[in-house]
């Protein structure tokens, strides 16, 4: 796996794709397209990725530069109760002090690949087949790296302003109308609507879509489109946007508040989310900006593969069902890139 890349996608089919080495910066030099690539606190200093080369390609076309070395075996580990049960228990706990009404914590599943070999063209080649309101994304950089579809644009520009949305609130794909009457996923999603609103009202005009539902194979989301204009004729930078809105209410905390920062900040101990739920972006010198919330991905370090999910806590929130939905998450992830294999899972 010498080769380094980086790739997002910007349109159906259409892959934007940056070739290494990379130059990483503070800033994006403004002559040049670069990469965003980030950890989920936003604390690394040197985020802009600027690719020695780059070009658009078909995602058939990405595939073909890579060796088949066939499909990895992955041997995965059983993902036990216990630990989200700690997180659970601990966010329960600051909810009924007050420190916030939401939080979203993050468990992982863990295994190592069995074969050998430059696996890499195995996750490719799965992106064709992904949902079509899913946007592909990855990089890969030396011995790790991470391939993902993810349905959240945290922001994405266009002639007039940004389209952003919420999205949460999750269901099995077969009781996917229960979205639409649980109490508990109604107000999750509010939340994260509010707090769009909030970060972005004061600096132009907000159009708040209809509430509706994001099917994928498996699982449903509540997903409210958002659209951003703003008063000034300059738009924001980039990184401003970014520091704006992440990590919005759908993968943070809510209300966004000290207590809050250090509850998200101290659950990441034990877990270490690095770039899961992280903006993942792309800018061109034409001003063409595109981030992404990067979710649904596999993240893999030399042979040991992860996949992450997130849940949204409330009051209301009820351990088990809470669980479930990680697992769902995360099965759907492994069906998607052809890693799935049979999990044991144990309170």
């Amino acid at each position: 796996m010498s080769r380094d890349f980086a790739f997002i996608q910007t349109a159906p089919d259409r892959l934007f794709v940056g070739w290494g080495p990379f130059e990483q910066l503070p800033f994006r030099r403004p002559d040049r397209p670069a990469f965003f690539i980030t950890d989920f606190f936003l604390d690394d200093p040197h985020p802009w990725r600027h690719p020695a080369s780059w070009e658009e390609l078909s995602v058939a076309e990405l595939v073909e530069r890579f060796p088949d070395d066939g499909s990895p075996q992955v041997e995965w580990a059983t993902t036990y109760l216990t630990p989200f049960r700690e997180q659970f228990d601990s966010a329960k706990e600051a909810m009924a002090r007050g420190d916030f009404k939401k939080v979203v914590p993050v468990l992982f599943e863990e295994g190592r690949v069995r074969t050998r070999g430059d696996w890499r063209r195995h996750l490719l080649a799965r992106l064709p087949h992904i949902p079509p309101h899913m946007r592909a994304y990855g990089y890969s950089y030396h011995a790790h790296g991470v391939i993902g579809a993810s349905p959240e644009v945290l922001f994405e520009s266009d002639v007039r302003g940004y389209r952003t949305m919420a999205l949460a609130g999750t269901r099995v794909i077969a009781r996917k109308e229960e979205l639409l009457r649980d109490p508990k996923e109604l107000l999750e999603h509010r939340l994260v609507v509010d707090d769009i609103v909030r970060r972005l009202a004061p600096f132009g005009n907000l159009e708040v879509g209809a509430l509706g539902i994001l099917e994928m194979p498996t699982i449903a989301h509540l997903a409210t489109p958002i659209r951003f204009e703003e008063n000034g004729v300059e738009k924001m930078s980039f990184a401003e946007m970014v520091r704006r809105l992440h990590p919005t209410a759908a993968l943070g905390v809510s209300p966004r508040t000290e207590a809050g920062e250090r509850w998200l900040r101290e659950a990441d101990r034990g877990v270490k989310r690095r770039t899961f739920g992280a903006p993942f972006g792309l800018e061109r010198p034409d001003r063409f900006a595109l981030a992404l919330v990067a979710i649904r991905n596999v993240q893999w370090d030399a042979d040991r593969l992860r996949v992450g999910s997130g849940a949204g806590l409330l009051p209301e929130s009820q351990l088990e069902r809470e669980f479930d939905e990680l697992r769902y998450k995360r099965e759907q992830v492994k069906a998607m890139f052809g890693v799935e294999a049979p999990v044991a899972v144990s309170a």
